[in-house]
């Protein structure tokens, strides 16, 4: 395994050695208001929306008996509308947001002006999860492994292409990291949404398509698609049999989606250092493992300092594979 994957989880594994206590010193509660939110940029019901609920119950428990966490949504502008919301809340504890990965990672990448910079807009808090992408054909493909699908595409190279549910999506720029690891040109088929994409991969309309575990392993199991490899550095649990890219030879094809929490730029050291405990405790939660995984998420922690230097990793990580698509956000 080569020494950035080594980095990579030793970042994500950071807060491993943090005590996992039921709940927090009274020293860290008076670093913490009484009263404070989750803001989340995606509507209710969602997945986001799901584990924010969660986190925000579970880290109430942490702090105090008597602390409140509301979840705030705020929609819109690719994430902006909620970012916004973080940076216009005092900078005490009262306000955290709960971010995907296009937050602190790929809106930098993709638009000219995003509107903010996660380095001084925002403090980290810590990581929350991960969440697995993998790449299926349909089910009467010829290809039964991801070896035999990289043969075929290198034989096809007309037929080579590959559907996401959007331009601009992780699974957008998961294709042209693939194409670049195995040499061929894949072209990018985009839908407007994951539903069209995926009625298309099943009547094999397109060679192969590329989503999260979550939307695409119901489908891989009624036989309807076929799941051939996984993105991640580790095998899903919840599909075990099949492998991953980097197990296949495919090292420079790997990554995942990730969720994260942040606090207003300028949060004192002593209230984010309560937050992340609280965090921790809370993924640490034998009933919340069990509902994230249920959204195809893995509980991952980190320390605050941990997750900055992830964001940065991932930053450097990303910046050549959208660079090479050529999409832009503006």
């Amino acid at each position: 395994m080569s020494s950035n994957f080594k980095k990579r989880r030793a970042l994500l594994s950071a807060a491993a050695a943090l005590p996992m206590l039921a709940t927090l010193p009274r020293a860290a509660l008076a670093q913490v208001p009484a009263q404070s939110k989750i803001i989340v940029g995606f509507a209710a019901g969602g997945g986001a929306d799901l584990i924010a609920r969660m986190l925000a119950d579970k880290m109430r428990e942490a702090l105090s008996p008597g602390a409140q966490i509301i979840v705030e949504n705020k929609i819109g502008a690719a994430g902006k509308i909620a970012v916004d919301a973080l940076r216009a809340s005092p900078a005490d504890g009262s306000a955290m947001l709960l971010a995907p990965l296009v937050t602190p990672v790929l809106s930098q990448l993709t638009f000219k002006n995003p509107g903010y910079n996660p380095a001084t807009d925002m403090t980290p808090i810590g990581m929350v999860g991960l969440f697995q992408f993998a790449l299926a054909v349909p089910p009467n493909h010829p290809a039964k492994t991801m070896t035999e699908f990289v043969a075929w595409l290198k034989a096809n190279k007309d037929k080579a292409n590959y559907g996401s549910p959007s331009p601009g999506s992780l699974p957008h720029f998961f294709g042209i990291m693939l194409g670049r690891a195995i040499g061929v040109d894949m072209v990018h088929v985009a839908y407007k949404g994951g539903a069209p994409m995926l009625n298309d991969l099943m009547g094999g309309q397109i060679a192969c398509g590329m989503d999260t575990h979550i939307e695409l392993i119901e489908l891989h199991r009624t036989g309807k698609i076929r799941i051939l490899a996984s993105f991640a550095e580790k095998r899903s649990a919840t599909l075990p049999d099949v492998p991953t890219m980097l197990e296949l030879g495919f090292k420079d094809a790997v990554g995942s989606g990730w969720y994260s929490l942040w606090a207003p730029a300028k949060t004192p050291a002593a209230t984010i250092t309560a937050l992340n405990k609280a965090l921790n405790v809370a993924l640490a939660n034998a009933d919340v493992k069990e509902k994230l995984l249920r959204t195809g998420t893995e509980p991952a922690t980190s320390t605050p300092e941990g997750l900055e230097k992830f964001r940065l990793a991932e930053i450097e990580k990303w910046r050549p594979v959208i660079a090479a698509s050529g999409f832009r956000a503006d």
